[in-house]
């Protein structure tokens, strides 16, 4: 979940004019909300227009998710001319998804597809992980 300390953070470095942050929350429905109240956040941390359609083609493809509102998400961008633009989904302080951004409106909301898809399968299995029977003779890697 993002803390009010990390997003209050980032508002703070995007005052700075280094960057522009846009939350977005989720509708709520019948979700249970976290202790300090944040939840269903998806944070906009790109830097490029390209960057804002995958978000957005991102935001599309979650709100379609179940529980999408229980998590807290930030999106992320880093421009480099050696290896092109790179996005990111991350959870906290877990990494979910991680890709070179193409250069095809097209292909930015094919991605954006899979990353909705991987993100939610990697926090299915987060939930599995940490809620699991607890069971010693059950690995993490068996469930």
């Amino acid at each position: 979940m993002i803390t009010k300390r990390f997003f209050l953070s980032a508002l703070a470095f995007a005052a700075s004019g280094l960057v522009c942050v846009h939350a977005q929350a989720l509708p709520q429905g019948n979700a249970k909300n976290n202790d300090n109240g944040i939840s269903g956040l998806i944070v906009n941390m790109t830097r490029t227009t390209d960057g804002l359609d995958f978000y957005r083609s991102f935001l599309e493809f979650w709100r379609e998710k179940p529980d999408s509102e229980r998590y807290s998400l930030e999106i992320g961008e880093r421009s480099s001319k050696r290896l092109g633009n790179q996005v990111w989904v991350m959870y906290g302080q877990r990494r979910l998804f991680f890709s070179n951004l193409p250069f095809k409106l097209v292909k930015i909301r094919e991605l954006s597809e899979q990353a909705a898809d991987t993100a939610h399968e990697a926090l299915i299995a987060l939930a599995l992980q940490m809620n699991g029977p607890g069971d010693p003779d059950i690995a993490g890697d068996e469930l």
